[in-house]
């Protein structure tokens, strides 16, 4: 008997132990899916956020004139009328309750004490509009005007979309910010987009309730583990699909080569029209299958980040769209800069990526990451077309390879 109740006693205390793993398993699993859903909803808020920014055309007299305008007039106005009517279309397929364009003011611009202004609004509902109005008259024009936050001072500083999770005792919601350019290419503000999450809380409530029930069911937990994975890699799918197709990439979040093409023919009949010059930069990390091979494929996905970010960054001090070709090849168009601005832009952007120090122990010219960079400029004619121009830029860059790396060549036409 004795024996027996020490196998009972044991026996219990390993139902017991299995069940203290089996409910830390599942409340960690859930935790890690809550998690997961979030990031993957402020991903979509992005892409689409993205897809707005790269659909909706304002000229820079159409910035002047929103700017001009009272509340009333802007919600009256033909412009916000048409972007009201096209952003209905994303609203009706997806929780976006609110999508905006928010610009900053100058000093002297500032009313009611507030600092930023809103450009374009557009709300799924009138009830939303009444219900953002806060008790004030429907077309009051102080409910134009509001307060930077964080994230809108991060994104209006780094020029990369993000969005934050704002929780507190009445409401959860998701919110993005992503910057806006006009036609002519000149950043005026952040297209805003609000996400109710309350459908989020109501699958997460249903699935803490089948967690509970499958305390008991082990083999109903698992499978629901497996739809669920199978389900959210399926979303995970569609959310890249969508982020590419919006014009990003994904990795480095300049533009794909796609949406690049598209901007080159753009500037490129601009520029022939009104006698502009052009100025192309082809930029090659030196060694970087060494740096892959040696240091992982993460390392190098991290080190592209980053290169793009420094090309973002200096780039934009020339009105440069950057475009991450492949692979470890980056093109830099710039409308309007002559062949010595051109080189300066391009030894701007070599010394930014010397400072920045990445290290690579494998390459045979240096201690850390360099690069090899081409550059051409021109003034767009007939007889001329695109593909010689990328050609005249490559060129620039083979003499930077051919003659030791790390270091600035142009080809002057």
């Amino acid at each position: 008997m004795k024996k027996y109740d020490n196998i009972r006693s044991c026996f219990k205390i390993l139902i017991l132990l299995w069940v203290f793993i089996f409910i830390i398993v599942i409340s960690y699993s859930n935790y890690r899916m809550y998690s997961y859903v979030e990031n993957e909803i402020g991903n979509n808020a992005i892409t689409l956020g993205t897809y707005i920014a790269n659909t909706v055309k304002l000229s820079n007299e159409d910035y002047l004139y929103l700017k001009s305008i009272t509340f009333k007039e802007l919600l009256d106005s033909e412009i916000n009328k048409e972007f009201e009517k096209n952003i209905k279309k994303v609203m009706d397929i997806s929780d976006i309750k609110y999508i905006y364009l928010i610009s900053r003011l100058e000093e002297d611009e500032k009313k009611y004490g507030k600092e930023v202004i809103y450009l374009l609004d557009a709300v799924y509902n009138i009830e939303t509009r009444i219900d953002y109005a806060k008790d004030r008259e429907y077309y009051e024009d102080i409910i134009r005007y509001d307060m930077s936050d964080e994230l809108f001072r991060e994104v209006e500083k780094t020029k990369t979309p993000a969005y934050k999770i704002v929780k507190d005792k009445l409401e959860e919601y998701i919110y993005a910010y992503i910057p806006f350019y006009t036609v002519e290419g000149n950043y005026i503000g952040l297209i805003g987009i609000d996400m109710d999450k309350k459908e989020i809380g109501k699958v997460r409530d249903k699935y803490n309730q089948v967690i509970t029930i499958n305390i008991a069911v082990s083999l109903m937990a698992g499978l629901l583990s497996f739809s669920l994975y199978w389900y959210m890699r399926k979303v995970h799918n569609d959310l890249k699909k969508e982020t590419y197709l919006s014009g990003i990439d994904d990795l480095t979040r300049v533009f794909n080569r796609r949406k690049f093409n598209q901007i080159f023919v753009e500037l490129w009949e601009k520029a022939k029209m009104y006698g502009q010059n052009m100025s192309l930069m082809l930029i090659d990390l030196d060694y970087f299958k060494e740096f892959n091979d040696n240091y992982g494929h993460f390392a190098g996905d991290n080190m592209l980040k980053n290169i793009g970010e420094i090309l973002e960054k200096e780039s934009s001090k020339h009105g440069g769209y950057v475009c991450r070709y492949g692979g470890d090849e980056f093109v830099i168009l710039f409308p309007d800069l002559d062949i010595t601005k051109a080189e300066e832009a391009g030894n701007n952007i070599l010394s930014a990526i010397n400072n920045a120090k990445i290290e690579h122990q494998y390459s045979p010219i240096g201690e850390f990451q360099t690069a090899s960079i081409g550059v051409t400029s021109m003034i767009p004619k007939d007889g001329i077309n695109i593909n010689e121009f990328f050609n005249y830029a490559d060129a620039a860059l083979y003499l930077s390879k051919r003659y030791g790396r790390n270091k600035v060549s142009s080809w002057k036409i």
